[in-house]
């Protein structure tokens, strides 16, 4: 848990980042402007257009989709990742499910039920 809890307070330089604390709002990020996606909310939905550095979601219930990240760390429970490509995994809540489409990503899950799987 500590690992996760020092990833997620580093901060990449990025020209902005998109910070979500609200609950059931939908977001298309240009991660060439937004690098960074945080969510701390519930119940949101993110749509990714490139490759962002980093995404982290500590909320419950969100969706992610779209081109893809370099890294991804969850610490929130039944999540749904589903990205073309991923570099990097970092579960720690639970019942999230990340699905990637490209090269198989190196993966840390210390949480429970989480399932990290390839499209077909």
């Amino acid at each position: 848990m500590k690992w996760l809890v020092a990833c997620l307070l580093v901060s990449s330089v990025a020209l902005a980042d998109v910070d979500e604390v609200d609950n059931g709002k939908t977001h298309t990020v240009d991660c060439k402007k937004d690098p960074t996606v945080r969510v701390s909310g519930n119940s949101n939905t993110f749509t990714l257009e490139g490759t962002c550095e980093s995404v982290q979601v500590s909320g419950n219930k969100n969706t992610v989709t779209g081109d893809g990240a370099k890294q991804v760390m969850l610490s929130g429970n039944d999540n749904a990742i589903n990205l073309a490509s991923i570099a990097k995994v970092m579960v720690s809540g639970d019942r999230n499910t990340v699905t990637y489409k490209k090269a198989k990503p190196t993966v840390a899950d210390q949480g429970n039920k989480n399932k990290v799987t390839q499209a077909k």
